[in-house]
């Protein structure tokens, strides 16, 4: 994989009907992911984001939002 092809790619879940997540807690969600997947720290090469959703599901009885949201 040449250097910069991979990018973040996470899910950010909220209370069914809360506020989208804001960007910063979008840009701490993409780092995070970062971290696991041992990229470069976002730094310089950190763009931006795109956030896809809300999209209704239920997790163990808890009805959440869930948002997709990954770097480019």
């Amino acid at each position: 994989m040449q250097k910069g092809t991979a990018s973040a790619l996470t899910v950010i879940r909220v209370s069914r009907g809360a506020p989208a997540p804001k960007p910063e807690d979008v840009r701490a969600a993409i780092a995070n992911d970062r971290a696991k997947q041992r990229l470069l720290d976002g730094g310089e090469y950190f763009v931006d984001f795109s956030v896809a959703g809300p999209y209704a599901i239920t997790v163990d009885g808890h009805d959440l939002d869930e948002y997709v949201v990954w770097e480019h």
